[in-house]
């Protein structure tokens, strides 16, 4: 059955903005029988029917542009390392909206995890992020982080204290909903060929 998830106002975002040290080439244009494991995985939200956009850094613009319109296309804008980069710039944009994160690198990534998670948060209101937790380690790239909670961090931190945080800092203390992982190979990033 297919529902729209629209209406709380949840958006896809697919993180490429890496500098893919470890793979040593761009992990999202990596070919995928037709495609690329960018659009592989915006294709993996597209089934919910969500809005997607792609968070990349500014040299990736122009190769991107080959496979997905400007308009999805949010270039890192903020002083900040890493994917929490790429989640404020999309956030900078669209601040009312809720975002559900998700790496270009997992594609193993099952329907049905991405199911539960959306479930979760359409089900289980007030909680400013949802993710996934193995006992410790949150899994922060498969994770919904609501407009409300973002703009929380950002007032209570500023973004100038934000700039040697990681996604897992901001999870930790904030109020958020974890939910166990039942697949694991889901969570599997591929950074080496």
């Amino acid at each position: 059955m297919w529902i729209n998830y629209r209406m709380k106002q949840l958006r896809g975002v697919i993180i490429c903005g890496g500098e893919s040290r470890r793979m040593g080439t761009d992990k999202g244009l990596i070919r995928i029988g037709d495609s690329c494991w960018a659009a592989y995985m915006a294709d993996k939200l597209n089934v919910f029917g969500l809005p997607v956009l792609v968070s990349i850094n500014k040299t990736q613009q122009l190769t991107y542009l080959n496979f997905f319109s400007g308009d999805q296309l949010i270039v890192d804008s903020m002083d900040i390392g890493g994917p929490l980069n790429g989640l404020l710039s999309v956030h900078t944009l669209y601040p009312d909206e809720d975002l559900l994160l998700l790496a270009c690198d997992m594609i193993n990534m099952q329907k049905s995890t991405i199911e539960r998670l959306i479930n979760t948060y359409n089900d289980d209101a007030g909680h400013d992020f949802y993710a996934y937790r193995q006992d410790a380690f949150a899994e922060p790239l498969c994770a919904i982080y609501t407009g409300r909670g973002l703009k929380k961090l950002i007032r209570e931190q500023g973004t100038l204290s934000l700039q040697k945080w990681s996604l897992q800092k901001v999870l930790m203390p904030a109020i958020t909903k974890n939910l166990t992982i039942t697949e694991p190979g889901s969570f599997e990033n591929h950074n080496n060929l």
